[in-house]
């Protein structure tokens, strides 16, 4: 018998169209999600923004309304205004934040490079870095009255020292991890090389391998300069002088039980973010490449 010359459909393969179409639909729900995730971030921001050129009393008989011209009277009163003193605390932010990184990436970068190198192999290495694993752990609450006990006996609340000191020791133990984790995954024949051109310990870590830990060294940077900026809990429980209050502290007093100046909040709001946003837009690059360093070693 010939043959049925009828074509059979169904032992056909799936069309490259169906596929280009599923990948198309899934493609598309992912990025209505992400739409979406975006919106619900940004318009808080882009309503702070607005808030910021208009007036309280505008706000509180319109909330969603948009302001008839940019006002920058509030911008204004609040960076100049000798009654609010805003520069005062920004300056003390600033002082605190510069100081607590400092010392962060001091401690982080030489810990985590003794850490990560195979290499260095002393007393209790394993039971130190344990105990850094397990500080991480800890919720910083449990901390504040035996540090604001600590900080009362060596007679430093009230000081920009005690912020700096605390900063750091609560960022120490994530900070140190990140860098022994790039660390271990640098090459030993650079520090080889070092040594052979007569290169000591320090010497090595300084120009050869803290050069290349540079993204690590972002993250670490990026990460401690957004809880150093934004922190309050300690700074409200460490200073108590009107002169010594950092920004979240003072863009407190512009909400209250009894009056609130809705504008002047939402400027200030504006003004803080800008640092963060500028440090961000610097470095995001460099923030995505550390957090991932490491990400494939078994």
């Amino acid at each position: 018998m010939y043959p049925s010359m009828t074509p059979n459909f169904t032992d056909r393969p799936v069309s490259g169209f169906w596929l280009r179409l599923t990948r198309l639909s899934q493609n598309a729900i992912v990025l209505l999600l992400l739409l979406a995730i975006t919106l619900l971030i940004i318009i808080p921001f882009i309503w702070m923004v607005i808030m910021s050129f208009r007036t309280t009393g505008e706000i509180l008989s319109n909330p969603y309304g948009l302001p008839t011209s940019l006002n920058f009277d509030n911008y204004a009163e609040l960076l100049f205004s000798p009654r609010i003193a805003f520069y005062r605390y920004f300056y003390n932010s600033v002082v605190v934040t510069v100081g607590s990184l400092f010392l962060t990436l001091a401690v982080s970068t030489l810990a985590g490079y003794a850490f990560g190198r195979s290499r260095y192999r002393f007393r209790f290495r394993t039971a130190v870095f344990s105990s850094l694993l397990l500080a991480m752990m800890l919720p910083p609450q449990i901390q504040y009255l035996p540090q604001f006990q600590m900080m009362t006996e060596y007679g430093l609340l009230n000081t920009h020292l005690s912020l700096i000191l605390l900063y750091t020791a609560s960022a120490l133990p994530v900070s140190t991890y990140l860098m022994a984790t790039f660390f271990a995954e640098l090459p030993d024949e650079l520090e080889d090389a070092a040594y052979i051109d007569g290169c000591g310990d320090l010497k090595t870590f300084y120009r050869v391998m803290l050069p290349l830990a540079r993204p690590a060294v972002s993250t670490v940077l990026l990460v401690n300069f957004l809880n150093f900026w934004n922190e309050l809990l300690l700074a409200v429980t460490m200073i108590t002088r009107p002169e010594m209050r950092t920004l979240p502290a003072a863009m407190m007093l512009f909400v209250g039980e009894n009056s609130s100046d809705y504008a002047m909040a939402s400027a200030s709001l504006v003004v803080a973010m800008l640092p963060v946003l500028i440090i961000y837009l610097a470095l995001s690059d460099r923030f995505i490449e550390g957090l991932t360093a490491g990400a494939l070693k078994g």
